[in-house]
């Protein structure tokens, strides 16, 4: 292969196109009033920059379709998505963090689990962390 070859192949393409999107109404308010209630304090892991902090829904707004009191909690933008996916979940009969074992040999997320949570949680987080552990870790 010659030079210009090799050069052209490990290019990485760029740009933009244009898209139709979904956008979730009310998502800043939601945030706002999160932000309000906690302050800066990532829910897993403590205090956080506000600009780090997204506010997770315990449940699927992509189903519910609404933002509910009690829905959320400020995560991390690490944490959120490894919430979504369900590396990070909440035990809820010990109320303790669990971190699942592909995602626990990273010393920072590995030394969260078996922690409790930063932030104290309604009798409505606690339905919605009970479906998220049985979504993710039931079975």
């Amino acid at each position: 292969m010659s030079p210009v070859e090799e050069s052209l192949s490990q290019m990485l393409y760029g740009g933009h196109r244009r898209a139709i999107v979904r956008v979730r109404i009310g998502q800043r308010s939601f945030r706002s009033n999160l932000l309000r209630k906690y302050g800066d304090q990532c829910a897993f892991t403590g205090p956080s920059p506000m600009e780090a902090l997204e506010a997770a829904h315990l449940y699927s707004f992509a189903v519910e379709g609404k933002h509910r009191d009690d829905g959320g909690l400020l995560l991390r933008r690490d944490v959120h998505r490894l919430f979504d996916c369900g590396h990070l979940a909440v035990n809820p009969e010990t109320l303790t963090i669990d971190v699942s074992e592909s995602v626990r040999r990273y010393e920072e997320y590995g030394r969260l689990h078996g922690g409790h949570l930063r932030v104290q949680l309604t009798e409505r987080h606690l339905r919605w962390v009970n479906e998220h552990w049985k979504m993710h870790r039931s079975g």
